[in-house]
This record gives structure tokens, C-alpha cells and sequence, in this order.
């Protein structure tokens, strides 16, 4: 390093929050937005400047969260880091409609990692980033219950508020067994 070039002195990925909403036909729909972010160092006496780039291929596993992102990465596009200063590139993509099966079988609770390349200046960067997919309490009842019970344990699912969440569980495998035998 010859003092004059940018350092990434960090990389990390937000956890995945993911949100529950229903459309227009009523039915539950599971989104979020992948976050990471790259901390930049300035070395140099002298400001640098620089138009970013993502390079593609982007890593994301699990292959389960990997398959249900949409659209191309975002990024801040444009960089100016003041002489010994710092700046941060955000970068995000959007996930589209989770199905509840991945949900609940493989991506609820799970660690993802992202691998991505990036470039400013000419000088490319390797940001690898990890976090864990979440739920809040709530909508990760409302998930399992529409899982085990189907349409109707969402219906009494959604109805039970928060402090009671080991009622939903019981709700749910009652009527997730009624479904099944009747």
C-alpha cells in the first residue's frame, strides 16, 4: 500500500429483517431488503474521489435466500473521502415474495454470507459480510402458524397479540391437526 489509495477497514451486513404483508388477494407475503456496507479509509494528504462499481458475480448463500433476490444491487454510486477520512458504501438489494415453506424450513433464523467485488478507481475490493434472517416474534408466530395450519390458523393467528405467543403454537398444531384428519 502505497499510502495514496483507499483502504476498506470494514464490511458488514445488516441483519435480514424480514417484514410480513398481505396483497391485494389477502394472501401473506414475506420481503426484506439485504443491507451490507464497506467502511473506506483515506490515507493520503489529498481527497480522493471515485465512481463505484459493483462486479458481478455477487456470492449470497444460502442458495434458498440467494434464488429469491430480484433486480440488480444498488449502491451508492459516488464516493468523496476527505484527506485521513473516512467514508461508508452502502450497498442493498431486495428480496422478492419468501414462500413460507423456504421461510420456515430454511431460511428463518439462518446465518447468510455475502461475497461481493466491488471497484472505485480502478482499484477493486472484496467486502464478505454475514448476518442472521429474522422475523419479530409476532409475524415468525403468524409464519408458523400459517405453515402448520394453513389458511385458517392464519386467520386465528393473526388475531392473537404478542404476550400470548404459546397460544398461537398450540392454535396452530390444534388446527394444523384438524385440517389434516377432517
Amino acid at each position: 500500500m502505497n499510502e495514496t489509495e483507499l483502504q476498506q477497514i470494514a464490511f458488514e451486513c445488516d441483519d435480514l429483517y424480514i417484514s410480513t404483508g398481505i396483497d391485494r388477494e389477502h394472501h401473506l407475503l414475506y420481503k426484506g431488503t439485504l443491507t451490507c456496507r464497506a467502511v473506506l479509509y483515506n490515507p493520503s494528504n489529498m481527497e480522493i474521489e471515485g465512481d463505484v462499481e459493483v462486479i458481478s458475480p455477487v456470492k449470497v448463500t444460502p442458495v434458498a435466500l440467494s434464488n429469491n433476490l430480484v433486480g440488480e444491487w444498488s449502491y451508492t454510486s459516488y464516493i468523496s473521502v476527505s484527506p485521513q477520512g473516512y467514508s461508508t458504501v452502502e450497498f442493498w438489494r431486495n428480496t422478492g415474495e419468501i414462500n413460507v415453506y423456504d421461510l420456515e424450513t430454511e431460511l428463518y433464523g439462518a446465518i447468510f454470507t455475502v461475497e461481493l467485488h466491488y471497484r472505485i478507481n480502478g482499484k477493486e475490493f472484496i467486502g464478505i459480510g454475514s448476518g442472521t434472517i429474522t422475523q419479530n416474534s409476532v409475524q415468525a408466530a403468524i409464519s408458523s402458524t400459517v405453515f402448520i395450519g394453513g389458511c385458517v390458523a392464519a386467520t386465528v393467528g393473526l388475531v392473537v397479540s404478542s404476550p400470548v405467543l404459546q397460544t398461537i403454537g398450540v392454535i396452530s398444531f390444534v388446527v394444523g391437526l384438524y385440517q389434516r384428519v377432517g
